[in-house]
């Protein structure tokens, strides 16, 4: 039996009918039961596939969340951000947790292990602690994987945390650690619905709860590797079968109950999330649907024959349309196009092709040009940066010397900006210095000088106005026109197109580099930015050199000068060492042949200090002559620079001249010693050379010119108060002697004085007047207040000769401060004032000087009751560690704070006028406090304006007598 007719056109259209209706009809005629057996399987499968569709969804949630703080912290791992100021960088931290709530804290780790800065909410923020992290696994382990990720733990019991840690860029870099909160990984699985009864949970690779709807499981620290479904997921991730896309697996849950579980792998982090659905609700629609399919099997089978006709018929013509298109286009026929005029996805993959063919036609005709273009690009590139690179590297090799990096720019110009020769000129005032050379062209020698005119070359004026000067034909009538020696330079040397790029420092060319070509024919931009890229480099190599050797030239000097202070400490009575020093550091600093210091003395300079290999005879003396360098110097108050003695004037300077020839020098320079505006020496340095001396040796010599005057004065001063010192001295010990002599002969006649007149007041030669004894008591008090007077100054006489002495012996401080209280009561009455004492009970017995105590009492309390007015005085004893506290505190109108610092020197009130009211020499507060410190003690007040006064004596109780303070204080 024959096929029929619409079967046998074999292909696509057999194959699409025969599949459709076949399958259907196989199923039905060959076992029902099987039929719905199989689609309850399918069924199960696409459950399973949804439900493993939800926890891969759910997977890449939380791979997404925990790779999206990992990429906020990168930004932190970058050695730019590492570099920037502190203060920006925790800006940077704060910021960073603004924008992921979930990060808690953030800690920077240098490339040692060390903590430099910690940001955190939680916390007090850290700055610099130093904190060693080397072994702590955020540093160490990022150091091999540079990402790292720790085992979840609590925080305090209550929240989910996990560490990451990032490495910054470079080898042993340092790394950010993050302390990352796996809350809103809690919300994420908490909104994950299987049905209405299931869940979604996270666990580690140990089985460790994660996340949960339940938070309270977390909490419990709970591990689910008991259950079956995560004991088997646990062992297929350990032997590193793949878990992402695997079917659902029948298991149960914590509570027993029957589930439909599926699971999905976070690699990066080693988790697994589970979702779970109760196998009762999961399976319910599969009845429902096993069901409908049974019906809808049968009507399938009825429409199946016509819909296969139908469909393979309409599906199989554009599709062997498209397959023989594909084969012609495969064949390399790129110019076809297939035609398919259908109106849906076939016709729109027929355009796909169409369009693909014609993008590689276009693409095969461009792509070798292309490749060739890039490779060019690439290899110049390389080169460039080679050259840079070799140009750095002769800069760091040659601090001192620019030579080398003026070569290494020329040689590299040449390279790589289409030049045949290079010239590198530097500017010298008004004048180019030929600096290197590159290239078969002749040049100038190094070293030649040529004028700066704008006018005359294009290298100059390229210096001059500070910009690029480009030349395409040297011998073109615009280039003759512009510069007059262009045409002469151009034949002279072999060259027909220039460029010059200025060497820029703040603006200001400090030379150019020359490119020349034989050739005319302009330059490229990029050849252009590429030789001014050159003379950036070389300016960075001429500024290296000399900050190098100002550097270097400073630090000498300042030793130098240092070398020049010491000695000038160390020789306060004698000039000539730091005349030696200063001549030798001069002729050393300042380029010099020799150098020499003369001293004026009168119309005469004499030959102080000399350094060097040209003749001087020191101690010899010259006439300070107009006509001589040195001595116009010193007349004039000014240097005196001649850089050619050639160049003199004969008769101007006839002496200078003769100098020169008897000592074979040929220039020099001569600075005064100016003390208040007068010479009294100079400091003249000379050379067997020509030539002037630079702006900072002249600033240099001038310097060591004033030190030379520092250290003459320092010896004149010190003289000078040697001398007065000696003086002052001899004149104390007169004054001293003269004091004690006359207070002695003072006090013998008042004694006698005030004798005679205490008898006359009690009557001895008979009866007194009423106002005869007045007289007599006004006499006999003035003359006790005299001989008070003489009293002092002769204890001050002896204080400050150091023969007053102390007599130490036991004495009772309550005894004496009742003797004080005795002999000043009467005092205090007259003027109205209350006069008491607070003695601390149980005081010991102290040893020393009980009358200069006394005498000590006596004053204080003494002077409280003359200046007080009104009110109460009080004397209080008491006990301080192992010393007495004398005090003696007055309602007085006080004493100001500027005059409490000198009311303890000698002959000082504090009121000095000449119409005070208080009398007294002023000398009791001072040999009080000498007193006191005779016993090892101080003195001190406190006092307030308007509010009295208290004068404080510190005494020990047990006095060992000190040595020498009245005379050194005296």
């Amino acid at each position: 039996m024959k096929a029929p007719s619409f079967l046998r056109r074999g292909g696509l259209f057999a194959k699409y009918f025969l599949s459709l209706v076949g399958i259907v009809t196989l199923v039905l005629l060959i076992n029902g039961a099987f039929d719905m057996w199989f689609a309850y399987g399918t069924a199960r499968q696409a459950l399973g596939r949804l439900q493993q569709e939800q926890a891969n969804g759910a997977a890449d949630k939380v791979g997404q969340f925990i790779t999206e703080i990992e990429r906020q912290i990168g930004w932190t791992t970058h050695p730019q951000w590492a570099a920037a100021p502190v203060d920006q960088r925790r800006f940077d931290f704060i910021r960073l947790q603004r924008q992921v709530p979930a990060i808690t804290e953030l800690t920077q780790i240098d490339g040692q292990g060390r903590e430099q800065l910690k940001v955190s909410r939680l916390a007090m923020d850290v700055v610099g602690s130093n904190t060693d992290l080397s072994k702590d696994p955020r540093f160490a382990e990022v150091q091999d994987k540079r990402v790292w990720y720790s085992p979840v733990y609590l925080r305090k019991e209550s929240e989910p945390y996990m560490s990451i840690s990032l490495a910054r860029t470079g080898r042993r870099a340092g790394a950010t650690a993050a302390e990352v909160n796996l809350k809103l990984i809690w919300d994420v699985v908490s909104a994950i619905k299987a049905g209405d009864k299931g869940y979604a949970y996270v666990v580690d690779r140990d089985g460790r709860l994660i996340a949960h709807p339940d938070i309270s499981l977390v909490l419990r620290n709970t591990n689910m590797s008991k259950l079956e479904q995560v004991h088997t997921a646990l062992d297929d991730l350990r032997d590193g079968k793949p878990l992402t896309g695997a079917s659902a697996r029948f298991g149960h849950s914590l509570d027993g109950t029957a589930v439909l579980s599926s699971v999905a792998a976070i690699p990066a982090l080693g988790w697994l999330v589970f979702v779970e659905q109760p196998t009762s609700e999961a399976l319910q629609p599969l009845f429902t649907s096993l069901w409908q399919t049974l019906a809808l099997l049968v009507l399938g089978l009825a429409t199946a024959a016509i819909g296969a006709w139908f469909l393979s018929r309409r599906m199989a013509s554009p599709i062997r349309v498209l397959s023989a298109g594909a084969e012609r286009l495969g064949g390399g026929d790129l110019g076809h196009r297939i035609e398919v005029r259908t109106g849906d996805e076939v016709e729109a993959l027929a355009t796909n092709f169409n369009r693909m063919a014609g993008q590689l036609q276009e693409s095969h005709a461009t792509l070798e040009q292309r490749v060739v273009d890039r490779t060019r690009e690439l290899t110049e590139t390389l080169e460039q940066q080679t050259a840079t690179a070799e140009i750095l590297r002769v800069i760091s090799q040659s601090p001192t010397d620019v030579a080398p990096v003026m070569q290494a720019v020329a040689r590299a110009a040449v390279r790589f900006c289409g030049a045949e020769d290079a010239h590198v000129f530097l500017r010298e005032g008004d004048e180019m210095v030929s600096g290197a050379h590159e290239g078969p062209l002749s040049a100038h020698p190094l070293g030649y000088r040529d004028a700066l005119d704008a006018t005359s070359t294009a290298r100059a004026q390229s210096i001059i106005e500070a910009r690029v000067t480009h030349i395409v034909d040297t011998l073109s009538p615009e280039a003759e026109a512009a510069y007059t020696l262009i045409r002469e330079n151009s034949i002279q040397h072999g060259f027909r197109a220039q460029l010059n790029a200025p060497m820029l420092r703040d603006g200001r060319a400090i030379g150019c580099i020359c490119l020349r070509r034989r050739e005319p024919g302009a330059f490229t931009p990029r050849q252009i930015q590429l030789l001014e890229a050159f003379a950036a480099q070389a300016v960075i190599a001429i500024e290296n050199v000399r900050l190098f050797t100002e550097l270097r030239e400073s630090l000498e000097q300042q030793t130098a000068s240092s070398e020049i202070l010491q000695v000038i400490s160390q020789s306060p009575t004698d000039v000539q060492p730091v005349l030696d020093v200063v001549v030798s550091a001069a002729r050393r600093f300042c380029g010099a042949t020799d150098a020499l210091i003369t001293r004026r003395e009168g119309d005469e300079v004499v030959f102080a200090a000399h350094d060097g290999s040209l003749t001087a005879s020191l101690g010899s003396r010259r006439s300070i002559e107009h006509s001589a360098g040195m001595g116009r110097s010193i007349i004039e108050g000014r240097t005196i620079h001649i850089p050619d003695v050639a160049a003199l004037d004969p008769i101007e300077n006839a002496t200078t001249l003769a100098l020169a020839r008897e000592h074979k020098w040929r220039a020099s320079i001569s600075a005064p010693m100016l003390r208040e505006g007068i010479a009294v020496g100079a400091i003249t340095l000379r050379k067997m050379e020509v030539g002037a001396f630079t702006p900072r040796q002249i600033e240099l010599v001038e310097t060591f010119a004033a030190q030379a005057v520092i250290a003459i004065e320092n010896v004149r001063l010190f003289t000078e108060i040697q001398e007065k010192s000696r003086q002052l001295e001899v004149a104390s010990q007169h004054k001293s002697q003269f004091l004690a002599n006359m207070s002695h002969e003072l006090r013998t006649p008042l004694n006698a004085i005030i004798g005679y007149t205490e008898m006359m007041a009690d009557g001895l030669y008979g009866k007194v007047g009423e106002k005869a004894q007045g007289v007599l008591e006004r006499v006999q008090n003035n003359g006790r207040h005299l001989l008070g007077l003489i009293n002092d100054v002769l204890d001050l006489s002896k204080i400050e000769a150091g023969q007053l002495t102390l007599a130490v012996e036991p004495y009772s401080v309550a005894d004496m401060v009742a003797t004080v209280l005795s002999a000043t009561e009467s005092l205090a009455r007259t003027k109205g004032l209350a006069l008491g004492s607070a003695v601390a009970p149980g005081l010991p017995t102290g040893s020393g000087d009980a009358r200069r105590l006394t005498q000590v009492l006596l004053n204080l309390v003494g002077n409280a009751i003359k200046f007080t007015d009104s009110g109460s005085v009080e004397v209080r004893a008491a006990r301080t560690g192992d010393c007495f506290e004398l005090s003696v505190v007055d309602s007085g109108f006080g004493i100001a704070p500027a005059d409490q610092a000198r009311i303890f020197d000698e002959f000082q009130q504090v009121d000095n006028s000449s119409t005070r009211k208080k009398g007294g020499t002023g000398l009791g507060l001072s040999i009080s406090r000498k007193i006191v410190e005779l016993h090892g003690g101080r003195i001190s007040v406190e006092s307030e304006v308007g509010k009295g006064s208290t004068f404080k004596a510190t005494i020990p109780i047990n006095v060992a007598p000190v040595e020498g303070v009245a005379k050194e204080t005296a």
